[in-house]
């Protein structure tokens, strides 16, 4: 089998595995329904993965590696700066991540389905998918705790949480926003709508120090 071939092959079961997994999922979809697909046989998936856990990581790596190296190119262009503006290393987090939504050339809806269903996967699968957002977090972490020093370390930590899922939710449910809108609104203006986020976001994030004490407690 020539070089080309085979790297031909595993373009297609990946890309056949990448359809089948956002349509009905990762548990529900078998290694022969891909083979089928992708127009091969089963040795193929064991000579180019080896298991379905590894096809599994392959394919949201195919996707996510050039997102994640986008995010610390622009990043790296923000901490260039003496002065790091918040905006930007939120704009530098959240704009790959919306331009890969309108990019069918890169899978981006089915990625989207994909990171939607991930996290109704059992756990092993999951936190071994996760790991490939390690280096961004901490990257994009400790420089959310440049631009906000004030904020204690766990509240940090559940902000950003909830900045991935602002961002997460928006991705995943754009066919959602645009059915609730009638058509007014929809996810074709990046610029626009990675402005609403930011915006969104840097409010969050700046507000002030959540107050633990309810009236609850003090009654």
């Amino acid at each position: 089998m020539s070089e080309s071939s085979t790297s031909n092959t595993r373009v297609k079961l990946l890309d056949a595995a990448e359809r089948l997994f956002a349509l009905n999922g990762i548990g529900s979809t078998s290694l022969r329904a891909i083979t089928s697909e992708a127009g091969t046989n089963l040795a193929s998936i064991h000579y180019h993965f080896g298991k379905k856990e590894a096809l599994v990581e392959a394919v949201f790596a195919r996707r996510i590696e050039p997102v994640n190296r986008d995010r610390l190119e622009r990043l790296d262009r923000v901490e260039a700066e003496s002065e790091p503006n918040l905006e930007d290393v939120i704009r530098a987090f959240v704009r790959p991540a919306l331009s890969l939504l309108r990019s069918p050339d890169h899978g981006g809806a089915h990625v989207m389905n994909l990171m939607g269903r991930l996290y109704s996967e059992p756990g092993d699968l999951k936190f071994a998918i996760l790991k490939q957002f390690e280096k961004i977090a901490l990257r994009f972490g400790a420089a959310l705790h440049r631009a906000l020093p004030i904020l204690p370390p766990d509240e940090l930590f559940w902000r950003f949480h909830f900045m991935i899922g602002s961002m997460a939710f928006t991705l995943v449910a754009g066919d959602v926003i645009e059915h609730r809108s009638e058509g007014r609104i929809s996810l074709d203006d990046v610029d626009a709508n990675v402005e609403r986020l930011v915006s969104f976001i840097a409010g969050g994030l700046r507000a002030p120090l959540p107050n633990f004490t309810t009236s609850e407690d003090t009654v």
